[in-house]
């Protein structure tokens, strides 16, 4: 039998052949929903932009050093590439142990035993991260000591254009809760 792996194959582990047990738990955090490709285009290119303009930058470094130079970059590169970390990090995660939301300044962990309910709430947020109000549905776990809000909702750009999507994270997220609850 022929088995084929991508060329950097060494990188990804071997997975062992037989069934599963029923004791295996879900260990590694998925995200709900997936990006989307408005998100997954935006982060691309900035990403790219970054990645061109530290080389260059520090290229200036090195031919013309001075201060300024230094202080510009600091100010404005570094800054700019852990918000762009914090960007490909960010959105609503599950696994056996609860949920994870993570926004570009927070993270908040909940265990799934602590959740007492998933529900749509129906408020202002903000824009895409800004101030900028918007009324919006989102995805809210209520739990004995407040409702937390995930970073789910419907004008959210992984559900751009694609309509079904917001039905379907509701859906696995509830799915989640009720399968891992204890």
């Amino acid at each position: 039998m022929i088995e084929r792996r991508p060329l950097l194959g060494f990188l990804w582990p071997r997975s062992e052949p037989g069934p599963v047990d029923h004791q295996a738990g879900q260990e590694r955090w998925i995200r709900i929903p997936p990006r989307g490709p408005w998100r997954l285009a935006f982060l691309i290119v900035s990403s790219l932009a970054w990645l061109s303009l530290l080389p260059a930058s520090l290229i200036s470094l090195f031919v013309a050093p001075s201060f300024y130079a230094v202080a510009l970059i600091v100010a404005v590169l570094l800054p700019c590439g852990a918000l762009l970390l914090r960007g490909w990090a960010a959105g609503t995660y599950v696994s056996d142990r609860g949920v994870k939301v993570s926004r570009v300044l927070t993270t908040t962990f909940i265990p799934w035993d602590d959740v007492t309910r998933v529900r749509i709430d129906a408020a202002t947020h903000g824009w895409l991260g800004t101030p900028i109000p918007v009324r919006a549905q989102s995805l809210a776990l209520d739990t004995p000591e407040e409702s937390v809000s995930t970073t789910i909702t419907n004008v959210d750009p992984d559900l751009w254009l694609r309509s079904q999507a917001w039905d379907a994270s509701g859906d696995r997220l509830t799915l989640w809760w009720r399968e891992t609850r204890g």
